[in-house]
């Protein structure tokens, strides 16, 4: 299964934020946060507004400001991550396109079935979990 560029990056970026001794006091700016990636600044400003419309980050602009977590990390699951970021939950498109198969097709199901087993495996997993590694931490030069 794979994932759009701007769901890898909403994960990165909340991992990186999980990652934080104190990950909903401290706060990082998107340009650090682009260098990290090496990512366009642009783009993961745009990551980050769609994460704090959702309820996952406080952004705050200005001197002093920057992104930090609005929920604790134990309490994001990575299939919620998921659902706001992928564009949708259709793995294939059955409408836009005329499909001979259509009516007879048992694929879609098939496919939404899996994708939703995706999902479910990943809401297993929270936030902290994959983010408060000493490995990652030490990757990221964050001191615990």
């Amino acid at each position: 299964m794979t994932i759009t560029r701007f769901s890898d990056l909403a994960l990165r970026l909340l991992m990186y934020l999980g990652s934080r001794a104190e990950p909903m006091k401290a706060t990082v700016t998107v340009r650090e946060a682009a260098e990290l990636f090496n990512v366009p600044y642009t783009h993961l400003v745009k990551v980050a507004h769609q994460l704090g419309q959702q309820g996952f980050l406080i952004t705050a602009k200005g001197a002093g400001g920057g992104l930090r977590l609005a929920r604790s990390a134990d309490s994001i699951r990575l299939g919620e991550i998921l659902r706001i970021s992928e564009p949708s939950d259709a793995v294939v498109d059955c409408v836009s396109q005329p499909c001979p198969l259509a009516g007879a097709c048992l694929l879609k199901g098939a496919l939404d079935s899996a994708y939703a087993a995706f999902l479910d495996t990943l809401d297993r997993y929270t936030l902290a979990e994959v983010a408060r590694t000493p490995r990652l931490q030490k990757l990221v030069s964050i001191k615990v």
